[in-house]
């Protein structure tokens, strides 16, 4: 879809880009060709889009699956999907904002697509990007894998190694393995954002597999993350739980600097850490 096909579309359906929600549309065909690659799609596979707009990534997708069940929360763009529907018995709309999906409503798609597993292909608006990632690593029916379109910035952040953790990259690394595929500069996109993007893979989606249990892990990262300012000591001493006595002496054990902050923390700290304090 290039620019002139996507403003006729935006016209023909009265429709204004919302930077709010992040409605940047993709003019250029080799981003969603190489997404399309990343992804390897089979005929089987059951697809969910996030954000269908005005069809470019869904019209891919359909060639190449027989179930697409692609969320959308712009009712402007009925009209267009559900003409796409109309001709295209393996595509779904689902009208309904994907941070409110339950694992009950996942697990009622796989079950009225007769699908066991799926895989998430989307481009994501930079708004819900880390939201929407977390949701499906942490959700109890997690994708097989999720070829996304997202922020370069952030992008970088999941994939590239030693740099700073965020609970979104420390989300990722702990549950999957991820690659940064290609940058995309932002003149692909009308509106053009201020921003290039970046095509990323998560694969190798996996449950929770650590000896510590993963609620009171989340529960210590979640607190060792509330204050970024603030060292990871200090922000752990608010549980009620810990004492100084008994954090100096994991600090110790796993040689870790009592100025350290949550971000500087590696996976393996962080599993280190935690299975120490439960164990003592």
């Amino acid at each position: 879809m290039n620019l002139s096909e996507v403003k006729f579309l935006l016209k023909k359906y009265h429709f204004s880009p919302n930077k709010i929600r992040g409605q940047n549309f993709l003019i250029s065909d080799d981003p969603l060709q190489e997404m399309i690659k990343t992804a390897n799609i089979k005929k089987e596979d059951l697809i969910l889009e996030v954000g269908a707009g005005l069809g470019a990534l869904t019209t891919e997708l359909i060639k190449r699956s027989q179930k697409v069940v692609a969320f959308e929360v712009e009712k402007n763009f009925r009209p267009l999907l559900q003409n796409l529907t109309q001709v295209n018995h393996n595509l779904r709309i689902v009208w309904q904002n994907i941070l409110s999906l339950s694992d009950q409503q996942l697990k009622d798609i796989l079950i009225k697509e007769k699908a066991s597993v799926y895989k998430i292909v989307a481009n994501i608006p930079y708004y819900l990007t880390a939201k929407f990632i977390r949701q499906f690593i942490l959700t109890r029916h997690k994708p097989q894998s999720m070829t996304l379109m997202v922020q370069k910035e952030v992008a970088e952040r999941i994939t590239v190694k030693n740099k700073k953790h965020s609970l979104l990259s420390l989300s990722v690394a702990l549950y999957a393995q991820s690659k940064l595929v290609r940058i995309i500069a932002k003149d692909n996109f009308y509106p053009s954002p201020k921003v290039d993007s970046a095509i990323i893979y998560i694969y190798d989606i996996h449950s929770w597999n650590y000896s510590i249990e993963e609620r009171k892990f989340w529960q210590l990262v979640h607190r060792g993350f509330a204050s970024k300012r603030k060292k990871l000591f200090n922000n752990l001493l608010t549980d009620q739980d810990l004492t100084k006595e008994k954090l100096n002496l994991a600090f110790a054990k796993i040689n870790l600097d009592k100025n350290i902050r949550a971000e500087d923390l590696t996976v393996s700290n962080w599993l280190q850490l935690i299975y120490y304090l439960e164990r003592h």
